[in-house]
């Protein structure tokens, strides 16, 4: 009798733990399956805009929508931003990446590798860390940024401007050089 309570106890047993191990197996499956992206599309146009006015536009050849707990589309073949002026319509400056995250919660895009911001005036900054706020409309990077203009190189630690990048402010300012040549030489030099 002793012997078929203890192999009673020993089979509850072994049912008991064999759930938890397929439960286990059961959770890891779908972590898998929700890294993987919910959607996928192609040749991707963004308008943002306020009040039937644009204010900026967003192009990507290949958007993944993840849906996880913080939601967010990866932008793994690079993109475009265009900033628009509210009033006038005219692009004010236009940032390109080579990979980009966009954070639903926060608004924003995290742009990383080979990273560029040209402004109307034909400023040029470049990165390999910046991120744009959608809601502040400011772009920011805590990495080494170098932007050069007409007359002269500006380069530093920690950054941050308006998403036009009609003016700008290092946290650590590394070097300023004062250029000598004209512009023209200097944009068929880069």
């Amino acid at each position: 009798m002793k012997n078929i309570g203890l192999l009673v106890v020993a089979g509850i047993g072994l049912l008991t733990t064999a759930c938890e191990n397929n439960l286990a197996k059961v959770d890891a499956i779908s972590a898998k399956i929700a890294e993987k992206p919910v959607e996928t599309s192609k040749q991707v146009e963004m308008i943002y805009s306020d009040s039937a006015k644009v204010k900026a536009r967003l192009t990507t050849p290949l958007l993944l929508q993840y849906k996880t707990e913080k939601p967010y589309d990866e932008l793994p073949k690079g993109f475009k931003v265009e900033f628009f002026n509210v009033q006038t319509q005219e692009i004010q400056a236009t940032l390109t990446a080579k990979y980009g995250i966009r954070k639903f919660g926060e608004r924003q895009i995290e742009a990383r590798d080979s990273v560029v911001v040209i402004n109307q005036k034909g400023e040029k900054l470049t990165t390999e860390r910046l991120v744009w706020d959608e809601n502040k409309r400011i772009i920011f990077s805590d990495k080494f940024v170098k932007i050069v203009s007409a007359d002269k190189i500006v380069q530093g630690y920690g950054f941050e401007a308006p998403e036009d990048l009609s003016v700008y402010k290092f946290k650590k300012l590394s070097g300023e050089v004062a250029l000598d040549q004209p512009a023209d030489t200097l944009q068929n030099n880069q």
